[in-house]
């Protein structure tokens, strides 16, 4: 027998390890029997030969159940391990056993230190998910020297086995629902979040009232009678299937919505000023034109029109008027000084914009008169947009009431989107709609993800 001398800290002694000691801390497994231990120089690779122990024997390899068994499979399978010092691979030999499952079939065994159908060990793909949540794929991918395609459903079977033991779908009182795109082309996804605990329980590929149907087709009519508010962005399609999968539930939108419908009149608002200013300088350049070009003077530029620093105003007042006033720098605050006091319109507008933001900010009992204040205030603007606005605030003022007395917001569903967008940016993109699925629940689901032996 061969011995090695160990020392786990400067305080302990050192103490001898056998070779099968070693191989086990490198499989990541201690109820497995080592048989040998290889080391090729030519290949730069440590081969571990290893076996079940008897009792884990003949188990399958989908439920872990002990099962008969069947035949002997394709000879030895080869699982990777971590590598040792980023040089030298590691991997684990044993005999792929096949067994006849009554549940599930013939499979092949069980194996302590791999996950069914995978050549990776546990520590392997659980060490890739971590570094996945912090690296592009790109970078862990080259780091653990395997292929960009093996990253995705390595992180599809660790989300898989973590989330077997846990029901996201309990004890949900408090839910948001919306969709967001997770690729170019009207790509879109729809998530629906627990407020409660902070976490995505259900994630699916697309949006409409088909697709959120079956996550409520999905519960039990206990899950359903225990769901009490449900905050959306306003979409018919999603107060509808609220109403009908669970009629008790009070709809709600949340002020953060209400408060972007505004940033976007606002900002279209800009648009056609911009748009109208561009177009009456075009005019004065041809008129211009055609009563013949002036001399520039010497040794100088010439100087801007009024016209031309209107559009210039308007065209660089985007941020200034869609950004919250304590937000803004010296620089930004002087566009907005010079663009309220050149255009009448927008200055109309973006107070409108402000005053519609400060009302959320009062005690709940103040909001309904500012509220029916403000649309007042809208319906006179004599701004079609803000008109419109007013009229589609009338409709579901009931649903935003609903959701400031409870205090409920969906701004944790935008900062989840934000995380999703995030993550998919990492990865350069998600071929696989599952690998996708799987990373924003292991991301944003609170499933207990950690680096093997920390």
């Amino acid at each position: 027998m061969i011995y090695l001398k160990l020392r786990i800290n400067q305080e302990q002694e050192w103490s001898p390890v056998t070779i099968s000691s070693l191989a086990k801390m490198l499989v990541g497994v201690n109820n497995i029997v080592v048989e040998s231990l290889d080391f090729s120089a030519d290949q730069n690779e440590i081969v571990i030969c290893a076996r079940p122990y008897k009792r884990d024997l003949c188990r399958c390899g989908i439920c872990g159940r002990k099962v008969p068994g069947y035949d002997c499979g394709n000879g030895v399978r080869r699982w990777r391990a971590m590598d040792i010092g980023n040089s030298v691979k590691v991997y684990v030999e044993s005999k792929a056993v096949r067994v006849n499952c009554p549940e599930h079939g013939v499979v092949v065994q069980q194996f302590p230190w791999a996950r069914h159908k995978s050549r990776f060990t546990k520590n392997f793909e659980e060490t890739a998910v971590w570094m996945s949540m912090h690296m592009s794929r790109k970078r862990v991918s080259e780091y653990l020297r395997v292929s960009w395609d093996t990253v995705g459903p390595i992180i599809s079977r660790v989300e898989k086995e973590l989330s077997k033991n846990t029901n996201p779908f309990d004890d949900l009182v408090n839910i948001g629902i919306d969709e967001t795109s997770y690729k170019k082309g009207h790509k879109y996804i729809t998530i629906v979040v627990n407020h409660d605990t902070n976490t995505v329980v259900w994630v699916h590929k697309g949006f409409g009232k088909e697709v959120l149907e079956e996550f409520f087709k999905g519960l039990t009519e206990e899950q359903k009678s225990s769901i009490k508010l449900v905050s959306g962005d306003g979409a018919r399609w999603i107060e509808s299937t609220v109403h009908h999968f669970c009629p008790k539930a009070i709809f709600g939108i949340d002020p953060f919505h209400v408060v972007s419908w505004c940033t976007e009149v606002l900002d279209a608002v800009r648009k056609e000023e911009w748009n109208s200013a561009r177009n009456e300088l075009k005019k004065a350049n041809d008129k211009s034109k055609a009563k013949g070009k002036r001399g520039r003077p010497k040794g100088g530029k010439k100087a801007k029109t009024k016209l031309e620093l209107q559009v210039e105003a308007v065209r660089s007042a985007k941020y200034p008027l869609l950004m919250n006033p304590e937000n803004l720098s010296e620089t930004y605050r002087a566009k907005l000084q010079l663009i309220l006091l050149r255009d009448r319109r927008l200055a109309t507008a973006y107070r409108l914009k402000e005053d519609l933001r400060l009302i959320f900010k009062m005690d709940i009992s103040e909001v309904p008169a500012a509220l029916e204040k403000w649309r007042r205030r809208a319906w006179s603007c004599r701004i079609p947009q803000f008109v419109e606005l007013q009229r589609k605030i009338k409709r579901h003022k009931n649903a935003i009431l609903s959701t400031i007395r409870h205090g409920i917001s969906n701004a944790r569903i935008e900062a989840t989107n934000n995380k999703i967008k995030l993550s998919v940016r990492m990865a350069y993109g998600f071929r696989n709609m599952e690998n996708l699925i799987s990373m924003i629940m292991l991301r944003c689901g609170g499933l207990p993800v950690s680096l093997p032996g920390r």
